[in-house]
């Protein structure tokens, strides 16, 4: 294999009151501290999106895999991140 792609992301649960205009604003990546916000991340599948080229249309397949690979995690997750609002994610 030629190139790989790697990803993390992270969701926060922002509280009534803090968002954007309360100045509560969730850290950058990678890795930033939370802050105290319930927070969950995501990484690649393991060994990320593989391909032997690096034309455009591979851009397209290794991002259309990145997302449904979050998606799918983000999914099995829902419960946990939908439970934030109230302390017990």
């Amino acid at each position: 294999m030629a190139y790989r792609l790697c990803y993390q992301c992270q969701v926060y649960w922002v509280g009534p009151g803090i968002g954007v205009m309360g100045g509560g604003l969730a850290p950058s990546l990678p890795q930033a501290p939370a802050g105290g916000a319930q927070s969950i991340e995501f990484n690649n599948a393991q060994g990320g999106q593989n391909t032997n080229t690096f034309l455009a249309a591979d851009i397209t397949t290794l991002t259309n895999a990145m997302a449904a690979d979050i998606a799918a995690q983000m999914t099995a997750n829902i419960t946990r991140i939908q439970n934030f609002s109230t302390g017990t994610g």
